[in-house]
């Protein structure tokens, strides 16, 4: 008898495989990486930040070494959002995050569809005193392209740990934590430990190493600077990433183009932010663009004195730029040059570089819904 009730409890005991915890899309959701606005405030970066009437967003402590997000208002709103988050395919999406303080937050969820938004979630919360953690589930439908998540208030409330994803996503790990190595697939990395070599290296105006930059020593370019290479050495037109560490040293919105790394010339290359304050990246073919992708003035309100990470990535497939971490275009790679000029430009007058990496292969991608067939 004993044996016989064993076998029927046998199967209870099995456990079942646990799901994969989701990849957070947003890179920046526990609002880490905060930057002065023209008031003098925290806010987040990667985030979009918008209020009406009193309404304020401002990055507070949470603890030490961390910050939360506090939304108030009393006869206004403040809310942050975040666009262009990319849709594969039809996977059930997650949105988690912490809430605490006097009243709601909106959390609503949008998908792109063939030309139309579509209201994925619109749900209120509540904050209570102590922290709570909320989760939510979603699935954008077959055609669903990007997501759009905005979070709002009216009260006074605080914000952290905002999640949304699924275990299908790649992990990116950008902005790098840490200083970036050399593998087989790296062409050129400088983290500036030493004084560039003059004999590979041209070297022009004020250009000097200095000891505090984003991961120990950085190059420092002021008046007059010009630093290049040969790009022969350090860059296949057929696919690459290019990403570094830079600190403006003047105003994101000032109308003057400043290169962070480039190639002159009618078979060139450019990862700039211009003097419009969009930042770009750019492969050319005989004078004519082969591929771009751009973030209309997304530099326009940088303050000065911030260490932003900025990469790009191509292949014959796709083209992708990124700043700490977020995703700001992307964009199909056609006409890619076979050659590129002679010159690789490193930085620019007014700015300040660390960890540059080339790399011979694509480093980071997120993809991308492939385009409807039409039969």
């Amino acid at each position: 008898m004993r044996l016989r009730w064993a076998i029927l409890l046998l199967p209870l005991a099995v456990v079942l495989p646990a799901q994969d915890a989701p990849v957070n899309a947003l890179p920046n959701g526990g609002f880490e990486l905060v930057e002065p606005n023209a008031a003098g405030k925290s806010v987040p970066r990667t985030w979009d930040v918008a209020t009406r009437g009193d309404g304020r967003v401002e990055a507070v402590p949470r603890h030490p070494g961390g910050h939360c997000l506090r939304l108030s208002a009393e006869k206004g709103a403040a809310r942050v959002f975040y666009d262009g988050i990319p849709v594969a395919d039809s996977a059930t999406w997650t949105l988690t995050f912490e809430i605490r303080g006097n009243g709601k937050v909106w959390a609503r969820v949008s998908s792109r569809d063939g030309g139309a938004w579509r209201k994925l979630l619109d749900q209120s919360v509540d904050g209570t005193s102590e922290w709570v953690s909320h989760r939510f589930s979603m699935t954008p439908g077959e055609t669903a392209t990007t997501l759009r998540l905005e979070l709002a208030s009216s009260d006074d409330v605080s914000l952290d740990n905002v999640l949304l994803g699924h275990a299908g996503l790649p992990a990116l790990d950008l902005p790098p934590l840490r200083k970036l190595e050399s593998d087989q697939d790296t062409l050129l990395l400088l983290d500036f430990e030493e004084d560039l070599d003059p004999f590979q290296y041209f070297l022009k105006g004020e250009v000097k190493r200095v000891p505090k930059g984003r991961f120990g020593a950085a190059l420092h370019q002021g008046a007059g600077a010009y630093v290049a290479t040969s790009a022969e050495d350090f860059l296949d037109p057929q696919a690459g990433t290019i990403e570094l560490w830079v600190k403006l040293l003047v105003p994101g919105g000032e109308r003057v183009s400043r290169p962070f790394v480039s190639v002159p010339g009618m078979r060139g290359l450019s990862l700039t932010r211009d003097q419009y304050g969009h930042i770009s990246f750019s492969l050319n073919r005989h004078w004519g663009v082969g591929v771009r992708v751009w973030a209309d003035g997304y530099a326009r309100k940088w303050q000065p004195g911030v260490w932003r990470h900025v990469a790009a990535c191509w292949d014959h497939e796709l083209t992708q730029l990124w700043v700490d971490g977020r995703l700001l275009g992307s964009a199909p790679a056609k006409n890619l040059p076979d050659t590129l000029g002679p010159e690789l430009r490193i930085g620019a007058p007014g700015m300040v570089i660390d960890d540059l990496r080339i790399s011979r292969t694509v480093r980071y991608r997120v993809p991308l819904r492939p385009p409807k067939r039409v039969d």
